[in-house]
Formats: C-alpha cells, sequence, structure tokens
C-alpha cells in the first residue's frame, strides 16, 4: 500500500471511529430509557449486549458512508491538481511558443530588410557587411530549427547515435575556441578545469558537442558581467566520466530546477526577464546525455551561481590497456 493509501485508510478509520460512536452512543441511551426509565426491568437491561450490536451494525454501516464520502472528496481532489496542471502546462507551452516565435521573428526581420537593402543601389558599398548578417541570421534560424528536431526526435525515441572515440579534452578546446569571444565580450571570465589522462568516450561527437555548447551559452548568457564560467571534466571514483559547465551568475530557484529540464520548461529565465530565449537547451542537454546512458543534474542557488552536470557511464569509456612488460 502507498503512503497515499495508507494515510487514507488511517482517515478512514479515524472517522469511522468518531461517527460510529454516535449511534452507538444513542442506542445505549435508548436501551436504558426504555428498560430502566420506562418499562423498570433491571434484569432485562444488559448494556454489554446493546454495546456489541450497536458497534456490530454502526461500524460497518459507518465505515462504508466514510469511504465512500472520502473517496469522492480524494477523488474530486485529484481532478482539480490534474486540472491545474493541465492549466500551467498551457500557460507554460504558450510561452514557449511565445518566446520560439520571438527568437524567429528577429533573425527574420533581419534578413528581409537587408535583404531589402541590397537591392537599393545606395547601400551597395555595405554589401558585403549586410551579407555577412544575413547568413549569420539565417545561421541562427538553422540552429533554432535543429534544436526543435532534436527535441523532437528524442522525445519520440527516434535520436540515432553515431559513435566514434572523443577526446573530450579535443572537444572542450573546440568549444572553447567558439564562446570565448563571446564570453570575452560580455566582460566573462572563461576558464578550464580539466583532469588530466582523460579516458576516450566512446560517444556521437556531434550531441556530446551540443551538450557543451549548450551548457556554456546558458551559463554567458545568465551570468553578469565580470563574473566566470569554468567548463570542468573528471573521472569519479564509480569510473563515470563527469563533465559540465559551472557559473557564478544569478542561479535557479530550488522549485525550479527540475522544471527547466522539462519540455517546455523555463526556470531562472522567469527572474531574469530579459534575454529569455526558447528554453530548449536544457532539455536537449538530458535527452542527448541520457540517449548515451548517461545522467544530467544541477545545482543551483539564487544569486550565487549554477553547476550542471553530465555522466557519462563506465561502459561508454576507452580506458588504455595496459602493457605487461616481459621480463
Amino acid at each position: 500500500m502507498s503512503g497515499t493509501g495508507r494515510a487514507m485508510f488511517r482517515e478512514k478509520l479515524y472517522t469511522t471511529l468518531l461517527w460510529s460512536a454516535v449511534p452507538i452512543a444513542g442506542a445505549m441511551l435508548a436501551d436504558y430509557a426504555i428498560t430502566i426509565l420506562l418499562l423498570h426491568a433491571w434484569a432485562a437491561y444488559t448494556p454489554l449486549v446493546t454495546l456489541s450490536i450497536a458497534t456490530i451494525v454502526s461500524l460497518p454501516v459507518c465505515y462504508t458512508l466514510v469511504g465512500g464520502r472520502i473517496d469522492l472528496r480524494h477523488a474530486r481532489d485529484e481532478l482539480a491538481m490534474a486540472r491545474d496542471q493541465a492549466v500551467n502546462a498551457n500557460q507554460t507551452k504558450t510561452l514557449f511558443f511565445a518566446n520560439v516565435s520571438h527568437e524567429l521573428r528577429t533573425p527574420l526581420n533581419a534578413i528581409i530588410g537587408f535583404s531589402e537593402l541590397l537591392a537599393l543601389d545606395a547601400f551597395a558599398a555595405k554589401r558585403r557587411e549586410y551579407a555577412t548578417l544575413i547568413h549569420s541570421s539565417g545561421e541562427h534560424l538553422l540552429g533554432l530549427v535543429n534544436d526543435l528536431l532534436d527535441l523532437a526526435r528524442i522525445e519520440a525515441g527516434k535520436f540515432e547515435l553515431h559513435c566514434e572515440n572523443v577526446s573530450l579534452d579535443e572537444l572542450v578546446d573546440e568549444c572553447a575556441r567558439i564562446v570565448e569571444g563571446r564570453a570575452r565580450d560580455s566582460g566573462i571570465r572563461f576558464g578550464r578545469r580539466m583532469a588530466p589522462d582523460l579516458p576516450l568516450a566512446f560517444a556521437d561527437r556531434r550531441a556530446l558537442k551540443q551538450i557543451l555548447l549548450n551548457l556554456l551559452t546558458n551559463a554567458i548568457k545568465f551570468t553578469r558581467r565580470e563574473g566566470s564560467i569554468e567548463v570542468f571534466a573528471r573521472l569519479n571514483s564509480s569510473g563515470e566520466l563527469a563533465f559540465g559547465v559551472k557559473d557564478d551568475g544569478i542561479g535557479v530557484a530550488e522549485e525550479d530546477q527540475a522544471r527547466v529540464f522539462e519540455r517546455f520548461g523555463q526556470g531562472r529565465h522567469d527572474v531574469t526577464g530579459a534575454d529569455e530565449g526558447t528554453g530548449l537547451g536544457l532539455p536537449i542537454v538530458k535527452g542527448l546525455a541520457e540517449a548515451h546512458g548517461g545522467r544530467v543534474a544541477m545545482e543551483s542557488r539564487l544569486g550565487e551561481g549554477t553547476c550542471v552536470t553530465v555522466w557519462l557511464p563506465r561502459e561508454r569509456l576507452m580506458f588504455p590497456k595496459k602493457i605487461a612488460l616481459a621480463s
């Protein structure tokens, strides 16, 4: 029996005892009033028999009535809870699509606007600059569409891994070159803490790169100027490979930490109110980690920063074989 079931049984039993006390007491009083006060038949007065009969009759009747009443209330509470969850889910989905619409509209406006300027001879000198802006806007749109497709494939269980031996040190260097410029422009210190002699991971290189880039982009987005972020990797005593990103940014409230990994879920975006994004990054990180048989966890406190760690299982790691020296 579950904890909820045990609690309901205790409530039914306690309420039944309270309710049954009323008819039992009424039966005892009626027996005394009729037998003693009205008939004066002391020999016929048997309170123990009356108590036994009243208890045997009232307890099952009261338990049936109380049980039905409590079950009905419990069903009503569950229905109300389900309704509230559906309303919250719908609101979250609406917010998600509003954010996606904003993310789509911004680069589309840039593409349309600069394309129109390219058509005017007056702006011929800036065609190279406008073409670069159009290209970067198109890449942003493509990245967003790829995120949506990846999330859809992950949730449908159709995400295919193309595994190879991947050096996490090399992958971190590659991702660092991509984001270091943005971190520097934002006045954020970028650091690395990589354990020596990390084993190769037999994994999908593109998926691991996407995990790292999503974590680094989130950390930069939600870290204040003059803050710091750090990418780390280590080998646990259990043989798992742990890697992730730590920042000293705005943090995530404890009640939001599970929600940010859910589809349409956002947490600390609600705190900043700016540069919200789509909220796809962490759900994709979770899905890609689990596709490798791994897991992901978050440690965070508001105003103190966030640490997101991804674990790859030992089965995914390629440890160097020990070579026995000939004597």
